[in-house]
């Protein structure tokens, strides 16, 4: 997609009654940024190096900033573009920034269809992935330029708009369909979990997220994969920030459910699209120094270290898998990106060799 809008806002909470405290805008022609705009108003400049919108004022019922708003988007008339943008429709509709029916596109959505096998979709990830040499910052300029500059690395060739369904619509399309047969994966071997109060039902939501493939618990724990969160979502979000579990909105689920669906039909006919090419290659390659030796993956989420085990194991011919905290008896240590261990320090000592997962997510693909 060479023309777009590209869009980050930083709000203070999941729920649209935090408002809205920075919005900002790249606006790309044929691929090059003719406009960069900021929408902000400073309320405490001791607190905007915080990031997350701190030191903004709320600025979702300011008629001067909503109509700059507007006036850019209907100036160049290009589709918008966010890293989830459920999310940030999701404000923007609510308070009359942007019409219900305006074409939006998510950025994780068209990566992870170009690029199907990282081990996160998170900007900060992604951007040390493609080496793109930018902090994300939490802050809304900072974020939309990295973002721009890491679609322009991904170069991702499959847009699909965002899915655009009222509640009412949903529930009477599911219920219609609750006991149809055919195949669903797109969740396939996650464990999911519910919270918050949405305009979908919850029952019919969990029976969707089980038909594509998904395990769905009442709790968040370090084995939970993906927290879905309506409004007011409570104490299950803090506890999966704190695991660093991936968080996602209902109305991002109920996008990558519908967008498969066949709705004139009256049965699920969702396939990954991703995998309707056949292709029985392995999408790993042999790595010569792995073969044979000890991997260390304590330092990964829980649910990253099944997938990585998997692939160290079966395709990759490593000697052994260690999951020890504190175990030096390895001989490479794969770790999450950005943090600090002292087992790190400890291989270091001990010229044990340490990968960052990202790092080790590129050297394995083809």
């Amino acid at each position: 997609m060479k023309n777009m809008i590209l869009l980050d806002i930083e709000t203070l909470d999941f729920s649209v009654d935090s408002g809205i405290y920075e919005v900002a805008l790249l606006v790309v022609e044929d691929g090059r940024i003719v406009l960069t705009e900021h929408i902000a108003e400073v309320a405490d400049i001791r607190l905007v190096h915080l990031g997350m919108g701190k030191g903004y004022a709320n600025i979702c019922e300011d008629k001067e900033s909503k109509e700059r708003f507007i006036e850019i988007v209907k100036k160049y008339k290009y589709p918008i573009v966010a890293h989830n943008v459920a999310f940030d429709r999701k404000f923007l509709v609510h308070y009359g920034w942007l019409g219900e029916e305006y074409e939006c596109y998510d950025s994780v959505r068209a990566i992870k269809l170009e690029n199907p096998e990282l081990f996160s979709y998170s900007l900060d990830y992604l951007l040390r992935y493609f080496e793109v040499n930018r902090p994300l910052t939490h802050k809304a300029i900072d974020d939309v330029n990295a973002l721009y500059e890491v679609i322009e690395k991904a170069n991702p060739q499959t847009w699909l708009p965002l899915y655009k369904v009222s509640p009412k619509k949903f529930k009477n399309l599911v219920e219609a369909n609750a006991n149809v047969e055919g195949e669903c994966d797109v969740f396939a071997g996650k464990r999911m979990v519910f919270t918050g109060t949405s305009p979908f039902p919850r029952v019919l939501m969990q029976a969707i997220a089980t038909k594509c493939g998904a395990t769905v618990t009442g709790s968040v724990s370090p084995k939970t994969d993906l927290l879905i969160c309506g409004e007011n979502p409570g104490s299950k979000l803090v506890k999966a920030r704190a695991l660093e579990i991936e968080v996602q909105t209902d109305d991002w689920f109920i996008d990558a459910v519908s967008s498969d669906l066949d709705l004139g039909t009256a049965s699920i006919t969702r396939k990954s699209i991703a995998t309707t090419v056949e292709n029985n290659e392995s999408p790993f390659k042999k790595i010569p120094e792995l073969k044979g030796k000890v991997i260390n993956i304590a330092l990964l989420p829980i649910r990253a270290q099944n997938r990585v085990e998997e692939i160290l194991v079966q395709h990759l011919e490593v000697l052994g898998v260690n999951k020890g905290t504190n175990s030096t008896k390895a001989d490479i240590i794969v770790y999450t990106d950005g943090n600090e261990y002292k087992l790190l320090k400890r291989a270091e000592e001990l010229n044990i060799k340490t990968i960052p997962l990202s790092q080790f997510n590129r050297m394995i693909l083809r």
